[in-house]
């Protein structure tokens, strides 16, 4: 007689679905309908149906290792043409949602963060602290005057680079550490929904770091950078533009603090130690290339968000997306780092130093909160989604047998196998 196993549903994963926007879940009778219209469903994995009913019944963990509640990126298709109302789009977002929460450590923090008014606390006491350890720097260092200092308007007199870089370095290195646990632990989870077990909790040797970013990650990123999947959505396709900007905003941004860190914060720090007469300081001027990507950066970074923020607004009324608390958090959250950055630009050539050095407060307050809400709250989309993308890749060449990192063929075929 053959072996009755019993199901042992997650009680608590079903009310987290449900609580964070997924409460049609039960609505779904399996028709198939939203897996046929589904541009990036495929035969042999063809979500979100199946996710509908491991959601049903509770399966914490085949959802916490399907890679492909990742692939998925809410077009509205599924929910338009969905015969009983069950929104699956939406459902796969709650999920996506609990996976964050699940992955990140303290999850306190993803609670905190997924709220408005968690948010807004969490700006206000990145401002005390920055406030608090600019004016103890320049009480024992500088002895600029404080909290406004006098002549010209120059941010680095304000809080100069080593405050900076003991408010920030920590910051940085704490959000490192939270990512790469949830990161590897992901990486183990969908592994094992593959049948692809890595090396971490298997027999399958897990990709070297160079071949893990030259043969999987960069191609992923290609493909995230030209939204090559985004395109293909129906409902939601003008949503592509609004989210190309803001990411290409990132990236911009990106590159400005890291080039400005090395040469400002670095090469500027030893030459003036040095007793060099080359002086390297911000403000930079207008018509420096690094300057101008800045702006540039920030134009897209508010206009895309802006985009954004007027399709979820259309789609949300016309029932295509179901838009929770945590959407807007985010939205917000990133608008105001735009808003608040340009701003204090402007404030500053306008000479008006009794508000540009409260904006530039916030502005570092907003830029330090968006950066630890990264994997935290729905921006850490941006690290699981690319995840998903590289090991999809991994995993199809294991499959294979052409992984490229020592992976023996008999073992190839044995996992094929399972």
């Amino acid at each position: 007689m053959a072996e009755t196993k019993k199901l042992q549903p997650d009680i608590a994963f079903v009310k987290g679905v449900m609580d964070a926007g997924g409460d049609t879940v039960n609505r779904c009778y399996q028709c198939a309908t939203c897996s046929v219209v589904c541009p990036l469903s495929t035969e042999e994995s063809p979500f979100p149906r199946k996710e509908m009913l491991w959601a049903q019944w509770g399966l914490a963990s085949k959802v916490a290792g399907d890679a492909d509640v990742w692939l998925c990126h809410q077009c509205g298709d599924c929910t338009k043409y969905c015969p009983r109302g069950a929104r699956p789009g939406d459902v796969l977002g709650a999920i996506r949602s609990n996976a964050i929460r699940y992955y990140s450590q303290p999850r306190f923090l993803a609670d905190m963060l997924s709220k408005p008014a968690g948010v807004v606390g969490a700006i206000i006491a990145a401002m005390v602290v920055i406030t608090v350890v600019a004016g103890l720097w320049a009480a024992a260092v500088t002895h600029h005057s404080f909290p406004i200092p006098e002549g010209e308007i120059a941010y680095h007199k304000f809080i100069s680079v080593i405050p900076i870089d003991i408010i920030f370095l920590p910051l940085v290195g704490f959000v490192a550490f939270v990512s790469y646990k949830g990161i590897t632990r992901f990486w183990d989870d969908i592994s094992r929904g593959a049948g692809v077990p890595t090396s971490y909790t298997g027999t399958t040797p897990a990709p070297s770091l160079g071949i893990l970013i030259s043969k999987y990650l960069v191609p992923a990123v290609k493909e995230i950078i030209s939204h090559e999947r985004f395109q293909k959505c129906g409902q939601t396709a003008e949503r592509t533009r609004g989210h190309k900007w803001v990411l290409w905003a990132f990236i911009a941004l990106f590159i400005v603090t890291t080039v400005e860190m090395f040469v400002v914060d670095i090469v500027g720090n030893i030459l003036r130690f040095s007793g060099s007469d080359i002086v390297l300081e911000t403000p930079l001027a207008l018509y420096n290339p690094i300057k101008i990507l800045a702006n540039i950066g920030a134009f897209l970074l508010i206009v895309g968000i802006w985009m954004l923020k007027t399709m979820r607004s259309q789609k949300t009324e016309e029932g295509v997306l179901k838009s929770a608390a945590q959407d807007w958090t985010l939205i917000w959250l990133i608008f105001a780092v735009g808003v608040s950055g340009l701003l204090a630009e402007i404030l500053r050539l306008a000479h008006v130093a009794v508000l540009a050095y409260p904006v530039y407060v916030l502005h570092l307050g907003c830029v330090a909160v968006l950066f630890l809400s990264l994997p935290f709250t729905k921006f850490g989309h941006l690290l699981y989604r690319t995840t998903a993308y590289v090991h999809q890749r991994w995993a199809e060449d294991v499959r294979a047998g052409k992984a490229g990192f020592g992976l023996e063929k008999p073992m190839a075929d044995e996992v094929a196998e399972h």
